[in-house]
C-alpha cells in the first residue's frame, strides 16, 4: 500500500513537472513570435520611412516640393501626394471591378444564348 502510494505521488510530480516545461515552452515560442512581430513591424517602419524619401526627393526633382520648403511643406506635399496614388489606385480598382462585372455579364448571356 505505502509502494502504491509513493508510485502515486511519484507519478503526479512528473505529470505536473512536465505541465511546466510545457509551459515554459509555449510561453517562449509566444515570445519569440511576438519578438519577430515587433522585429516586422520596426522593419516596416524603416522601409516606409525610407519609401517617403525616396518620394520626397522624386517631388523636390519634379518641382512639386522646392528646393527651399520647410518641413512642413514637405510633410503636406507628401501626404498630397499619397492621397492622390492612394485614390488613383482605388479609382483602377472600381474600373477593374466594372470590367469584371461587365465580362460576367457578357459570359452569362453567352451562356444562356448558347442553351437555347
Amino acid at each position: 500500500m505505502k509502494l502504491e502510494k509513493l508510485l502515486f505521488i511519484l507519478l503526479v510530480t512528473l505529470l505536473l513537472g512536465g505541465c511546466g516545461n510545457s509551459e515554459e515552452k509555449v510561453d517562449s515560442s509566444t515570445k519569440n513570435k511576438e519578438q519577430e512581430t515587433s522585429e516586422a513591424d520596426l522593419s516596416r517602419q524603416v522601409e516606409m520611412i525610407a519609401n517617403d524619401e525616396k518620394i520626397i526627393e522624386m517631388l523636390k526633382e519634379s518641382g512639386d516640393i522646392p528646393e527651399n520648403a520647410s518641413p512642413t511643406e514637405i510633410q503636406e506635399a507628401l501626404e498630397d501626394y499619397l492621397k492622390k496614388k492612394k485614390n488613383d489606385v482605388k479609382a483602377k480598382q472600381k474600373s477593374s471591378e466594372k470590367y469584371i462585372d461587365e465580362l460576367k455579364k457578357q459570359i452569362e448571356k453567352d451562356l444562356q444564348n448558347d442553351n437555347k
